[in-house]
C-alpha cells in the first residue's frame, strides 16, 4: 500500500491473490487503475511459486529500484545550525531486511537521510521497501561511492561522525551525543570497517550486559538514534515552542 500510495512510479505490475479480502482487493486495484499500473488476479499458489516461499499476504509487486540522490544533494537537506540534525551512513550492510529495518527506524527517529555505498552492499530493492514498511520510499537515500570519503564529506558539512563499534571503549551514554550528528553503522558480520572507523570523530558502543551475544546492527543503530532524539531533538522542539 505504501508503494502504491507514495511511489507508484516505481511499481511496474501488481499480482493479487483471488482469495484476497474484497475490500483490500478493491483498494489495491483502485490505486493501480489510478496510476495506470497493470494488475493481475492470480491463484495464491502462483504467488508462492513466484516468491519462492516468501511471505506475501496475498499481494506482490514487481518494482523498479529506488532512485538514490547524490551525496552532495543530501548535504543540501541539512538545516542550518543550530538546528539539530542526524543522518546515517551504512557501511556495506549486506542483508536487505536489515537495511530495511535500519531505514524504518531512521525515518522514525527523524534522520535527514541514509547514505549507502553503491557497491558491495544491499541496495533499496523491493525487499527493503517491504521490510522498511515503505520508509525507503519516503526517506532520502544517498549514494556514497566510498564510505570513509562520505564520512569526511559530511564532517565538512558540520556533522560529528560517530562509528558504532561493539569493541569501542566508550558507550553512547558516557557523554552527550552532539546535536548535529552522523551515525556510521557496519555490516552484520564484520561491523564497521577499519577505514570507516578511522574517518569517524569517535567510535562508541551500545552497552549490553546480558551475556556474550552482541546486538543486531539495526537494533544498535536504533538505540543510538533514539538516544540522540531524546537528548537533542526533543529538547530543541520544546525550546522552539516555549
Amino acid at each position: 500500500m505504501s508503494l502504491l500510495e507514495d511511489a507508484p512510479s516505481r511499481c511496474l505490475k501488481v499480482f493479487v491473490a483471488k482469495t484476497m479480502q474484497n475490500a483490500f482487493f478493491a483498494k489495491v486495484t483502485e490505486l493501480c487503475r489510478a496510476s495506470g499500473i497493470p494488475y493481475y488476479a492470480v491463484e495464491a499458489r502462483a504467488l508462492d511459486e513466484m516468491l519462492d516461499g516468501e511471505s506475501h499476504q496475498g499481494v506482490a509487486a514487481s518494482v523498479a529500484q529506488a532512485p538514490m540522490i547524490a551525496l552532495a544533494d543530501a548535504e543540501g537537506l541539512l538545516p542550518a545550525a543550530p538546528a539539530p540534525i542526524m543522518a546515517v551512513v551504512a557501511d556495506h550492510v549486506q542483508d536487505p531486511r536489515n537495511l530495511g529495518a535500519m531505514i524504518r527506524s531512521a525515518e522514525a527517529a527523524g534522520a535527514a537521510f541514509v547514505a549507502l555505498p553503491a557497491r558491495r552492499g544491499a541496495l533499496p530493492t523491493g525487499t527493503v521497501a517491504k521490510t522498511s514498511a515503505g520508509a525507503s520510499l519516503r526517506l532520502p537515500l544517498a549514494s556514497a561511492g566510498n564510505v570513509a570519503n562520505a564520512v569526511r564529506e559530511l564532517q565538512k558539512a558540520g556533522l560529528w561522525a560517530i562509528g558504532l563499534d561493539e569493541s569501542a571503549r566508550a558507550t553512547i551514554y558516557d557523554s552527550p551525543i552532539p546535536a548535529r550528528c552522523l551515525f556510521v553503522v557496519g555490516s552484520e558480520g564484520e561491523g564497521i570497517s577499519r577505514t570507516a572507523a578511522a574517518a569517524c570523530d569517535e567510535t562508541l558502543r551500545i552497552p549490553a550486559d546480558c551475556g556474550p551475544g552482541s546486538l543486531n546492527a539495526s537494533v544498535a543503530l536504533s538505540v543510538a538514534m533514539f538516544e540522540w532524539l531524546r537528548l537533542n531533538r526533543m529538547s530543541y522542539l520544546r525550546s522552539e515552542n516555549a
